[in-house]
């Protein structure tokens, strides 16, 4: 059984580290023209991630579908390649990452409304 919804929370768990670290960094030396990447880390990356861990709790039968998983990785490949794109934008510099992963990461969030639409009535 796909338990996706540990590492939802687990992959969630982690961008906040990422968030935690790149904040203090930018406390630290002043570069707050990251400010907007660091909180794409922690929207998209942490608590979006989180929360889609924490629907996969809530509703079980949604993990049982073959999409689940592509589901997460779409998504999760999609927020890592908009925050590669948020920080070189942010550094001044015009990336493709950005509409790129913007795009894969909306895909993957309307993957999740299709999951929970289709899925969540339905017992595990």
């Amino acid at each position: 059984m796909q338990r996706l919804d540990r590492l939802y929370i687990t992959v969630g768990l982690t961008w906040v580290i990422v968030g935690m670290i790149f904040g203090t960094w930018l406390g630290a030396t002043n570069h707050m023209n990251y400010a907007n990447s660091h909180a794409h880390i922690g929207l998209l990356g942490f608590v979006t991630s989180v929360l889609f861990g924490l629907l996969h709790w809530a509703y079980p039968a949604l993990g049982k579908s073959p999409l689940a998983l592509w589901q997460f990785l779409v998504y999760e490949v999609g927020v890592v390649l908009l925050i590669i794109g948020k920080v070189l934008v942010d550094d001044g510099n015009l990336t493709f990452f950005l509409q790129a992963g913007s795009l894969v990461t909306i895909v993957g969030a309307a993957l999740m409304l299709f999951l929970f639409v289709t899925k969540s009535g339905k017992t595990a």
